[in-house]
């Protein structure tokens, strides 16, 4: 277990670091916490889309506060906004990531859910919104692929998030908050589940679904709450810095009115006349 003064040589470090434009400054603590997780049809290499999304805000004073001590057993805060999302990806789910989260183009379509679209980001931004700020995404190895996968998204419907919202990856936090200057080789693993089973003696319930993984990431934040409050004030950074994952394809570009107004393309009304004549129409 790391000590105190561990922590309070790292918060100095961090001070001192605040002066980069790219760190949270201590003035205005943050006072919400949005936890985020995403599902999607693979890896970073396959230029992945989005399958399922859930976003969990906490205010500062839960995870200060939390029920039971935040120690003896993962319960989650009772007040917490939830938004959850499915969407349709337009692109083969790969088997890997079907056999993790269950989702599959099949039933997407099945169950009617649309794309990642501008609702969706209507949706996301005005859940944002109505958070008490300054608001502060978590992820869990966030900036090596929900953050830059979620803004390649929001790239994609050409909007992004309000302004004034940071991120923080839970992962990094962990390891510098947990890392043990006296024994740097006892590596315990720094995985969502590993982590859980380090704090709470059990498995999570669920894995590999967004929302179930959102509710296991807020359960080991609130086991090292104190210490995640000071590294995210002293360490976030602008989401408007995030890069995306990869830069997505332009879209096509939309019928012309006077095409619609005409009855479509020159080929298409072409097409039609033809059926006309067949039929003796005209």
């Amino acid at each position: 277990m790391r000590c105190e003064s561990n922590l309070e040589s790292l918060a100095a470090v961090r001070v001192l670091e605040s002066s980069s434009p790219n760190c949270h400054q201590m003035s205005a603590p943050f006072q919400t916490f949005v936890f985020l997780d995403l599902e999607a049809t693979g890896l970073r290499d396959d230029r992945p889309r989005v399958t399922e999304l859930c976003l969990a805000a906490v205010h500062r004073f839960s995870l200060e506060n939390p029920p039971g001590g935040g120690r003896a057993r993962p319960q989650l805060p009772r007040v917490m906004d939830k938004l959850c999302l499915c969407a349709d990806p337009h692109k083969l789910v790969c088997q890997r990531a079907l056999e993790l989260s269950g989702l599959s183009n099949e039933n997407l379509t099945e169950n009617c859910k649309p794309g990642f679209d501008e609702v969706a980001v209507s949706l996301i931004n005005g859940f944002l919104q109505r958070q008490a700020p300054p608001v502060c995404l978590v992820a869990h190895n966030g900036f090596r692929y929900d953050f830059p996968l979620l803004r390649t998204e929001l790239l994609r419907q050409d909007s992004d998030l309000p302004p004034g919202v940071f991120c923080a990856d839970s992962y990094r936090a962990l390891q510098e908050i947990l890392w043990d200057p006296q024994s740097p080789k006892n590596h315990r693993g720094y995985s969502l589940a590993t982590l859980y089973r380090r704090f709470y003696r059990s498995c999570p319930p669920v894995s590999h679904c967004a929302e179930a993984d959102v509710s296991t990431l807020i359960a080991v934040f609130l086991s090292q709450a104190r210490d995640l409050l000071v590294w995210a004030d002293l360490n976030a950074c602008p989401w408007e810095i995030t890069p995306p994952m990869y830069n997505p394809s332009p879209r096509k570009p939309l019928r012309m009115p006077q095409e619609t107004q005409n009855g479509g393309t020159p080929k298409r009304q072409m097409k039609v006349a033809r059926s006309s004549q067949a039929l003796g129409l005209c």
